[in-house]
Parts: structure tokens; sequence; C-alpha cells
């Protein structure tokens, strides 16, 4: 889908980057561009699936489950939720407030709540096994349902809309239906990567540009979306989100429901050259990696490599030799028995091999994945590492 901007719709674009994924078995997509409007300044991805597309991937391979322990997310997540609604409540007194959770996951942000004493909690999520473990663990009301297709007579007092709208190729038919689930002066929250920080905070190379992410939002950018559906911010912050062993820069704000139609659009000037420099980081950062699995894997015959996600997508694009693997390994359920670039993908328990190393490809999960090899499945073989 060839996409006008998003913000402002305007059809010239400038384009900053490809980021290819090598693949479309598992990535929904072999590649888009990353590009700036010309208009308004808002950095995003070009050339991709439309939203349909999208709805319908995140139902069928949602990473966002945690089967790996039951649909309990780990305790950085607590800590990063409840710093949303700590973010929240100074906005949202009344406990009895109607809370509605776009993308749910397995209900934990909203379970905060409900230890604060709020009890009129509900959320959606395209994936049933999140909508099932958010009713048995937390109790929490929730539906299988897209944005685009929820449908109700409730009004709320606020819609958390947490790690979503970077996902979105449609932003208009979602703000609409949004508006229409407000009450008048209710409440949005967002929570966005934040674009303008992606350099400082850069781990692995190009993990921004990721398979789900498609938008790349600055404060500049985030007060246009806003401001163009009549939204009016009441306070917005920049932060930090530490989750799986990653610090990233967020962005939280929470914006009222206004009539408001003098819309003035104000030119995001920062994106292009903060996402730039980020763009020639990694590009660095790429280079160096292409080297040193150059050296790592040159008295290699066969190799495993443990990840089948951005990561290792990025290390075929480096240079990673297909004809020395000979299979990939992943925890994600919905990835085993898929094949990427004719290669099988197995389940870690499916290990049989003692002799063959194993090639670590992420960034974030490197010590634990290690400490699984050697500790849960008790395998001897040798393990490479790239950080």
């Amino acid at each position: 889908m060839n996409r006008v901007c998003p913000i402002c719709s305007c059809i010239e674009k400038r384009k900053l980057y490809t980021q290819d994924f090598h693949n479309n078995v598992i990535s929904l997509i072999k590649n888009y561009d990353v590009v700036v409007c010309k208009n308004c300044g808002f950095v995003y991805a070009d050339n991709i699936p439309s939203q349909a597309d999208f709805n319908d991937y995140y139902r069928v391979m949602s990473k966002y489950e945690f089967n790996h322990n039951n649909g309990i997310v780990s305790s950085d997540y607590i800590e990063h939720f409840t710093k949303i609604v700590n973010f929240l409540i100074p906005h949202v007194p009344d406990t009895h407030a109607r809370i509605l959770d776009v993308g749910c996951s397995t209900g934990a942000l909203l379970s905060i709540f409900k230890l604060h004493g709020y009890s009129n909690l509900s959320g959606i999520d395209p994936s049933a096994s999140c909508v099932r473990t958010a009713k048995k663990i937390y109790g929490i009301e929730a539906t299988v349902n897209a944005i685009s297709d929820f449908s109700t007579d409730e009004k709320f007092d606020l819609i958390i809309l947490s790690a979503i709208v970077e996902h979105l190729a449609d932003f208009s038919s979602a703000m609409r239906k949004i508006r229409s689930l407000l009450k008048d002066q209710g409440l949005l929250f967002v929570e966005v990567p934040d674009a303008e920080r992606f350099e400082a905070y850069t781990s692995a190379p190009f993990q921004q540009f990721s398979i789900e992410h498609i938008n790349y939002f600055s404060q500049y950018s985030m007060r246009n979306l806003l401001s163009s559906f009549s939204f009016k911010v009441l306070e917005m912050q920049q932060g930090e989100s530490k989750l799986n062993l990653i610090t990233d820069p967020d962005i939280l704000v929470v914006s009222a429901k206004t009539e408001e139609k003098n819309y003035a659009l104000i030119k995001d000037d920062v994106s292009e050259l903060t996402v730039g420099n980020y763009i020639a980081k990694c590009s660095k950062i790429d280079l160096e990696i292409r080297k040193s699995i150059q050296e790592k894997l040159l008295n290699k015959n066969k190799i495993i490599v443990w990840g089948v996600g951005t990561h290792t997508q990025r290390l075929i694009g480096s240079g990673l030799d297909l004809s020395k693997i000979a299979y990939f390994v992943d925890s994600n359920k919905r990835y085993v028995g898929k094949e990427l670039h004719g290669i099988t993908i197995k389940s870690p328990g499916n290990i049989q091999e003692k002799d063959i190393p194993i090639l670590i490809s992420t960034y974030s999960y490197q010590e634990e994945i290690a400490r699984q090899i050697k500790d849960v499945l008790k395998l001897n073989n040798e393990i490479i590492t790239l950080y």
C-alpha cells in the first residue's frame, strides 16, 4: 500500500531508508521504505500492507500473549504499566470512570487500575488467547476485536492506546472510531516510541524499524496527529520504557476530545534529522556486526541460529551465510514448523545435535537464552554471541 502522509494527507515524501526483511513468511512483508512527509515532517513506513492485512497478522501471529509464563507478564512490564497508571490517575480521579484499553494484551495494564480501585474496565485485543488470559488471570472483561471492528453503545471516559499507534496503517478510521466511543471531553492516552531519541537508545541495528512499527513519532508529530482529530493535549512526557531488558525512549501523552476545528499544523523540523542520525549509526553498527559474523563463523561448517525476528532478518541481509544454517530455533510456537529461506524453524526442545554451535541472534534476550541453553536444556553446544 502506497501511503499518503497519515497526518496531513500530503502525497509528497522523501525516502530516507529501505528496511529489508528478506522474507514474507513470518514478517508479513519483504521490505518497506522509511519516508518523511515534505509538508509536515512526519516520518513513516511506506509501501506496506493494508490495515486489514495487519489485523489478520496480529490475530494469527500475536507475540504479546506471554505464553512462556502462562500469560503472566514479567516485573518490568508491571513497573512500566504502573508508570502509565500513575501518569493517568491525576487526570482520571474518579474510580468509577469507564476505561477501555485498545490492544489490551493479557490485561496487565488494566489490572494496575483495578488495584487502585477502578471498576469499570474493559479491553479489546485481536488475539483470542490474550482475551482469555485477561479474563482468567485478572478478571478483566475483554473481547476479541480490532479497533476498526469494535462496536458498543457504551461511551468511555478514557481510552488507552499504549504501544498501538506506531502499529497502525490507517490512522483516520481508528481515530474517528475512538472519537465516537469517547464521551464529550473524554480522554485519550497515547504511548509511542520517541523518534527524536532513537539514536541515543540504539541497541541492535534498525530495531526501531521492525515488522510492526510503521510510524515514527516525535512530540511535534504527535501533537499534529492529535490536533488534526480535534484532541487538545493536556500533558506530554518524554521518558523511557524498560522492557525485555532493553531501554527505549517513549512519549506519554493524555489529550481531551474537543469540538475545535481550527487545526494549525506545526511542521516537525526535528524528525528527519534525528531519524537520519539513527540510520547512520545503525548502518555503522551493521558493518561491525557483519565483520564479527564473518570472523566468528569462519571455521564453522554448520550452525543453529536461535531467533527468527527482525534481528535475524537483518543478519541475513548483512551476509549471514544461509548454507551454514542447519535450522533456526525460536520459542514462539507460532513460528515453529514454518520455514525461513527454506530452512526449518524448530522449538528449543527439538535441538538434538550436540556438536553444532548455536548462534544467539538477539540483543535483548542474549543472556537469558544462553542460560536457557546451559541450565534448562542442559546442552553443551558452543554458544556464539554478537553483543
